[in-house]
């Protein structure tokens, strides 16, 4: 093995590794930070049910609420400083993800 292949072995580990620590270093943000964040754009009572990273989509987290009796699917960034309303839905097997949450929400 050339000198020139063991170190593009090694580049490619590093940036491998790189992109692992990126991929993690954002990790879900706490209830109270959800719970502030979602009181700026919802001037109702709720209360936090449930934060979930979501697997195929890196650096957002599903939210569940509860607003009067009914569950409310959000979508946060990490940092809780973007909120977002709406479907989610994964194009291949046409699933609404949002949708699959609040029904198992409204069934508790």
């Amino acid at each position: 093995m050339s000198l020139f292949s063991k170190w593009l072995k090694v580049l490619i580990f590093g940036f491998m590794i790189m992109a692992l620590l990126a991929a993690c270093s954002g990790g879900t943000p706490k209830k109270e930070e959800v719970t502030a964040s979602i009181k700026k754009i919802l001037p109702v009572n709720f209360e936090v049910l449930e934060i979930n990273k979501l697997k195929d989509i890196p650096g957002l987290c599903e939210v569940v609420v509860k607003v009067d009796k009914q569950p409310v699917v959000f979508y946060i960034d990490n940092k809780a400083k973007y909120v977002v309303s709406g479907s989610i839905v994964a194009v291949d097997t046409k699933q609404n993800l949002t949708l699959e949450t609040q029904k198992k929400f409204a069934q508790k």
